[in-house]
């Protein structure tokens, strides 16, 4: 009867060490390797947006500076100039939202220049969790500022 007692005993411990075996880790792998896959895409999404919304912001910027400078006068420059920025953003996709667009830069003659800067909010909102661990604000403002040479040989009128 010992005999049978150790058999079963020791069946009884081989079932236990069986069940300690690898079986269902590939799930548990997978799921991590998804949820660092997830993150990273996230991250790279997260990003891009920040990347975009301040290149948005300098385009407009550059737009209108340029468009300033090929005007006569500040007040002209100053409109065509915002005109331009928002036109700049309407181009591509106008995530860039509250536009303030301010001129500065010597008088209008030939060899001067004209200073722009655009101010614009980028909504970051859906980026979620993740953008406030990366340290994004939900509504992320960016401040451009481009420079723009008046032509010079521009006929003084």
């Amino acid at each position: 009867m010992t005999g049978r007692l150790a058999r079963s005993i020791n069946h009884r411990l081989s079932r236990l060490r069986d069940a300690r075996d690898e079986r269902g880790s590939a799930g548990v792998e997978t799921l991590i390797m998804a949820t660092a896959a997830l993150s990273v895409v996230l991250v790279v999404v997260a990003a891009g947006r920040y990347v975009d919304g301040s290149a948005q912001a300098n385009d407009a910027a550059y737009a209108a500076a340029r468009a300033a400078s090929l005007e006569s006068g500040m007040d002209q420059g100053a409109i065509a100039g915002r005109q331009a920025a928002e036109q700049s953003l309407a181009d591509r996709g106008k995530s860039c939202q509250n536009l303030k667009v301010s001129f500065a830069g010597s008088d209008f003659t030939s060899g001067g220049q004209i200073i722009a800067e655009v101010t614009c909010t980028v909504t970051l909102v859906d980026t979620g969790a993740l953008g406030k661990q990366l340290g994004l604000r939900p509504n992320t403002e960016f401040t451009e500022r481009a420079v723009v040479p008046i032509e010079t040989y521009r006929s003084e009128s």
